[in-house]
């Protein structure tokens, strides 16, 4: 995929500014690793919404979810659920290619997690915890639509993972 921005990126001739305000984006992908539980693994699952205000600032939201059971006796989730603003940096790095979209931003996420066990052998010991908190964090990523509508995407910091790639919708 970092082929694929590159080659977007550098060996293009269009010369078309990218019109991000007023347009919208729907991102929808898996996460690669975990934050959660001691990186339990599994495959999170990350979707985004973003409206463009301005041809350089869009903001929107997201969340993800993993869950994931451990023989049956231990049952894990891992949700992360927040709002983030995006500046997008096409004309600072004069990219010229309308396609490409190279932003990063921040974000102000609430997270849970949630882990059950049961003790078939002793019920008493069977039970449930839960927790959350408020956080921050900061995040660079890249869309690039093969057509009109229809793209993929790429974004590194913090989410529900370390990485996140997926298809995008521009509407």
């Amino acid at each position: 995929m970092s082929a694929l921005f590159a080659s977007a990126i550098f060996f293009t001739s269009s010369v078309y500014a990218q019109q991000l305000k007023g347009t919208n984006f729907v991102n929808v992908g898996v996460g690669i690793g975990t934050y959660g539980f001691s990186g339990t693994g599994g495959l999170p699952i990350v979707a985004t919404v973003e409206h463009g205000f301005s041809d350089k600032i869009s903001a929107g939201v997201y969340g993800g979810f993993i869950q994931r059971n451990y023989d049956g006796d231990l049952k894990y989730s891992y949700k992360v659920f927040g709002v983030k603003g995006s500046y997008h940096f096409n004309d600072a790095l004069n990219i010229a290619n309308p396609n490409v979209d190279v932003y990063g931003g921040a974000a102000l996420y609430y997270r849970s997690f949630t882990l059950k066990y049961k003790d078939s052998e002793n019920p008493e010991y069977s039970g449930k915890s839960t927790g959350g908190d408020l956080g921050i964090g900061i995040f660079a990523g890249g869309r690039y639509l093969f057509s009109k509508n229809a793209g993929v995407f790429t974004e590194i910091g913090y989410g529900i993972s370390p990485l996140q790639v997926g298809l995008t919708l521009k509407f």
